[in-house]
């Protein structure tokens, strides 16, 4: 028979772990981690906490398998799927002696979040820097030939700058750009876009054609719009640059006309006598002479002064003299 004695201590012993004992630890570590159907990521990797809500009362346990990383974030724009075998692996080792229980749904899926910027933008973007670059011209027309696509860039404080690549010779024509997207002012993405640019401009041309030799009157001339791409840069067409002037050679009919084709008529004849000046600040000699050259104005021809006999060179400056310049 039990005594008295062991019968109280039973109850006692019965009583004090009824009321008094811990709870098993198992109880307070027992977390749940519940991945959401579909995370929004916004950095380059990705966290449980990230995509995941979580119950227990371990805070401790809770706060460090926030932290833990599961993986790479997919592209701006693109989302990819998640394993339970993925984030088991993460945890297991780390979170050993913690009572988890994982719940995933069906499909779990993670996102990055972007700015989307659609091929539509993408060419209105191009086309107006493209013209900034050419707005010393009344029309330039900007044809895109590269296909663009839709883009995805992280969030952030979105910007870009394009640059046309290499030194162009000619106006217009077909040519690469480089446009960069910029993200809080570091470089997202490159993208390298073929482009050909028409220019028209408004072109002196020849109303009917000008024979070799001719003196160039506003009458052998009209202004007509003309596509100027393929002309070298600095090209430049107005009548002021051609009347008075002679024709080079055969001008013919609305072919467009600039300083190259023409040249200042002949003043200076070969065996003409002429005033040869020579002058510095404080000197100031003239002597007559013959030039042994014809040549128009603003040429360096050679003369043979008259007494001495000895050859100078000087430029003519009108058909009755010409000035020794050092």
């Amino acid at each position: 028979m039990i005594s008295f004695k062991h019968y109280l201590y039973l109850i006692l012993t019965v009583f004090f772990l009824a009321n008094f004992a811990t709870p098993a630890r198992a109880d307070i570590e027992a977390i749940e981690i519940r991945i959401l159907p579909e995370a929004i990521i916004y950095g380059e990797y990705y966290t449980i906490g990230d995509i995941a809500e979580m119950d227990g009362f371990d805070v401790e346990t809770i706060q460090e398998l926030a932290k833990v990383q599961v993986g790479k974030s997919p592209i701006p724009g693109r989302s990819h799927l998640i394993s339970k075998s993925q984030i088991q692996n993460r945890i297991k080792m780390r979170f050993s002696k913690s009572k988890l229980t994982l719940v995933m749904p069906k499909r779990a899926m993670v996102s990055r979040a972007s700015i989307k910027i659609t091929a539509k933008e993408l060419k209105k973007i191009v086309v107006d820097e493209v013209k900034k670059h050419y707005h010393e011209y009344k029309d330039a027309r900007i044809h895109i030939k590269s296909r663009l696509r839709d883009v995805f860039i992280p969030k952030g404080s979105a910007s870009y700058t394009i640059a046309r690549i290499g030194d162009p010779v000619k106006i217009g024509g077909s040519s690469s750009w480089m446009l960069k997207l910029m993200l809080d002012g570091k470089l997202a993405k490159k993208i390298l876009i073929r482009l050909k640019v028409s220019v028209y401009e408004d072109v002196v041309v020849a109303k009917d054609r000008i024979s070799r030799g001719s003196k160039i009157g506003e009458t052998d001339l009209e202004t007509i719009k003309k596509d100027i791409s393929q002309e070298r840069r600095g090209y430049s067409s107005t009548s002021d640059l051609v009347v008075g002037e002679y024709a080079r050679r055969d001008i013919y009919r609305n072919e467009a006309l600039d300083q190259r084709l023409v040249e200042k008529p002949i003043i200076v004849v070969k065996g003409a006598h002429m005033k040869v000046i020579f002058r510095t600040r404080n000197l100031y000699l003239t002597n007559q002479a013959m030039a042994m050259r014809s040549g128009r104005k603003g040429d360096v021809i050679p003369l043979r002064t008259l007494d001495s006999k000895k050859t100078v060179y000087a430029v003519i400056t009108d058909a009755k003299k010409a000035e020794i310049s050092l």
